[in-house]
């Protein structure tokens, strides 16, 4: 075989098993290691499916932890002004009037005093509580006459007894399937990158409404909306970018690789660009191609050529196979009949029939003679 006949075999398959590998070994290594942050719908759809809703971490040190420089106590700015001269009044001296008459109108005028206003507050409370426990059947004892002051305290037990306690909730607990909104989680949190697929194959499943409060036909099926699929599916197909991209690396089940990359690209396709294109879409190009304006600009399908691009290269692969440089050469025996490596399988025969042209070379196209 020439040179140029073995480099055509081997380095087009290796280039495009590089690139692959590299590609989707990275790709799934981000879904599983990176994170993202979601609220509203997102993060209530993820809730419902069970996905582990985190806090964002602020990036800003905490000055109590060892090591930060900032201080705990600033010192209060000096000022850069001179005090003013103060000037003190000399104080006139009270009298007190020995009247004990006077010392009670004096008295009066004084405010309570706050420690007997609080206890007499948790008096009251206990006794609220006492008359809510008490059962019904049991006859309640009747209080004491009240005469005087007593009479105000008895009507402040009443106006606090008819008072109804505060309904207390609870805030809404992640991490549970059950019928989350957007409004319960108002400010954003964050999970796994890798739940991104899921929320993708939820929004396809199920859709929603549109502003006239029609039904938006999903692209997946709608079993796929709920229950353990997204995030099954979702793990899945970040394990196939990793496993596969490794082994597109190392030329191992090459084929197998390919086909798996190949099917994962071809299910974004539907879902991201295709789908919404063909079902929900009347002006789509040829029916299923998205119309993106203007079309003529390189970010209008950016998106949708690298997916095709990334699709044709694992098909490549597929048919292609690891080459001469990859573990399938060294684990798996090539075919009999592959005439790269075994020569053709019908040369013995014609040779045998003529002794004349086995002197020739296989390259040779000259006419026997």
């Amino acid at each position: 075989m020439r040179l140029r006949d073995s480099v055509a075999l081997t380095l087009p398959s290796f280039i495009l098993r590089v690139v692959l590998g590299v590609t989707f070994l990275w790709a799934g290594t981000g879904k599983l290691m990176g994170t993202m942050e979601v609220s509203g719908d997102d993060a209530a759809r993820l809730a419902n499916l069970g996905v582990d809703l985190d806090p964002i971490q602020s990036s800003q040190p905490d000055a109590n932890q060892p090591g930060t420089n900032q201080p705990t106590n600033d010192p209060e700015p000096a000022n850069p002004l001179p005090d003013a001269p103060v000037t003190t009044e000399p104080e006139t001296p009270t009298t007190q009037s020995p009247d004990p008459a006077g010392d009670e109108a004096n008295n009066t005028d004084q405010p309570a005093d706050p420690a007997e206003d609080i206890q007499q507050q948790v008096e009251d409370i206990k006794k609220q509580i006492e008359q809510a426990t008490q059962p019904q059947g049991t006859p309640k004892s009747d209080p004491p006459a009240a005469t005087g002051s007593d009479t105000s305290k008895g009507n402040r037990v009443n106006q606090i007894s008819s008072m109804t306690m505060p309904a207390y909730t609870l805030p809404p607990v992640q991490q549970v399937s059950g019928n989350r909104t957007a409004s319960d989680y108002p400010e954003p949190l964050q999970c796994q990158r890798v739940y991104s697929i899921a929320l993708m194959i939820s929004k396809a499943a199920d859709p929603g409404l549109t502003p006239d409060s029609q039904p938006i036909t999903p692209t997946m099926p709608s079993k796929l909306a709920s229950g353990p699929w997204p995030k099954i599916l979702a793990w899945s197909a970040a394990i196939t970018e990793i496993v596969a991209g490794a082994f597109l690396i190392l030329g191992l089940l090459t084929r197998l690789s390919a086909l798996g990359i190949f099917g994962v690209m071809l299910v974004a396709m539907w879902m991201t660009q295709i789908g919404p294109a063909a079902l929900h879409s009347t002006d789509a190009i040829l029916g299923f191609i998205p119309n993106n304006q203007p079309w003529y600009s390189p970010g209008s399908y950016s998106n949708l050529l690298w997916q095709v691009a990334l699709a044709s290269m694992s098909l490549a692969v597929m048919f292609l196979g690891s080459g001469a440089i990859g573990l399938d050469r060294l684990f798996f025996s090539p075919h009999p009949r592959d005439p790269y490596i075994h020569g053709d399988p019908k040369a013995p025969k014609k040779q045998q029939m003529n002794p004349a042209s086995a002197q020739r070379s296989e390259f040779d196209r000259s006419p026997s003679s």
